[in-house]
């Protein structure tokens, strides 16, 4: 029965330090949270991982295959996932979401719906969020809900946080590079291409993002989507951007649960979320472009603060004693 399918949640996390650390741990503690039947696969070697794999009873998938500038690969990940559980459904999380009980049922129900043979997908909600949360007490999931509720913001339908899709569903990814721009795109454009249903399951779910900064990438936001090595690579490994067939579904969840067709073209449904779009273009470029002036900042005060180079023909270290008046 398709609502009986197990379910497997994928994840490449970057090291458990810092901020990255706090909100990856609340992240994979909600997913544990849906429920001890679901299986947690969390794929590379990176600072911390061990440690919180043993905590929630996931499983390491081990080293993954580097994309070109440095994160796993895409399809090295999956490959991994598929050959080590026996789930019918992969789920593909960006390690930073954490995934609520709604976004679940609303999984299930389309599993139910389409016998497994779908892609599901959803926006997620942005929030500020700094502190360790205690995922497995049911009032600190409630006091969470409610906070996303009062206080997040619904991020624009390209950034896609998440994938849901039948374990034989996507055995031919190109190498794209995790953490990088347009392979997401690409999913979308892949699946509807094929004719596989794509269903937006929005209006019934919630996963929340916990906000970030982009400091372990040297352009910051700009290089994630723009400029870096990866995302130019995966950009012409995805024949392009993408950008409105990728980021439209084909089928959507009413508020009330109900599947129905998307109303919309892919061009109607880009062009209404038109405002997000923009926003979030104008906001990964002044991020992009204050993380490369802080840097440049950072470069000068150091070559600033530089001790002077030596005279040629003068050793380096102490100053030579000047000889005292009295001794002259």
């Amino acid at each position: 029965m398709a609502d009986r399918m197990k379910l497997a949640i994928i994840a490449a996390p970057k090291a458990f330090q810092g901020h990255a650390g706090v909100i990856q741990r609340n992240a994979i503690a909600s997913w544990r949270a849906l429920g001890r039947d679901i299986d947690i696969l969390l794929g590379g070697e990176v600072t911390g991982l061990a440690y919180v794999a043993a905590s929630v009873g996931a499983v390491r998938l081990g080293p993954v295959a580097e994309g070109v500038d440095g994160p796993p690969r895409v399809d090295d990940l999956f490959a991994k996932a598929r050959a080590a559980t026996q789930a019918d459904l992969l789920a593909y999380v960006n390690s930073d979401i954490m995934l609520m009980p709604d976004w679940l049922a609303a999984v299930r129900s389309v599993a139910r719906g389409f016998a497994g043979q779908a892609l599901v997908i959803g926006q997620r909600t942005d929030l500020d969020v700094e502190e360790r949360i205690d995922m497995a007490d049911v009032g600190a999931r409630i006091d969470l809900l409610d906070r996303a509720r009062r206080s997040g913001r619904l991020a624009a339908r390209v950034c896609k946080d998440y994938f849901v899709f039948h374990r034989d569903g996507f055995g031919h990814v190109p190498p794209f590079t995790l953490g990088r721009a347009y392979w997401d795109n690409w999913m979308v454009h892949d699946a509807r291409a094929r004719g596989l249903p794509v269903v937006d399951i929005t209006a019934c779910a919630t996963a929340i993002h916990q906000n970030h900064d982009y400091a372990h990438l040297a352009g910051g936001r700009l290089s994630a989507y723009l400029t870096s090595t990866g995302a130019r690579a995966n950009r012409q490994l995805a024949g392009g951007s993408r950008m409105i067939t990728g980021a439209a579904a084909t089928w959507r969840m009413r508020p009330d649960g109900q599947i129905e067709r998307a109303p919309f073209s892919a061009a109607a449904a880009f062009a209404a979320d038109l405002p997000r779009f923009v926003g979030l273009t104008f906001a990964v470029a002044i991020a992009g472009t204050a993380q490369v002036a802080r840097q440049v900042a950072r470069q000068a005060t150091r070559r600033t603060a530089a001790p002077p180079r030596p005279i040629a023909g003068q050793a380096s270290g102490a100053a030579p004693k000047m000889p005292s008046r009295k001794a002259a």
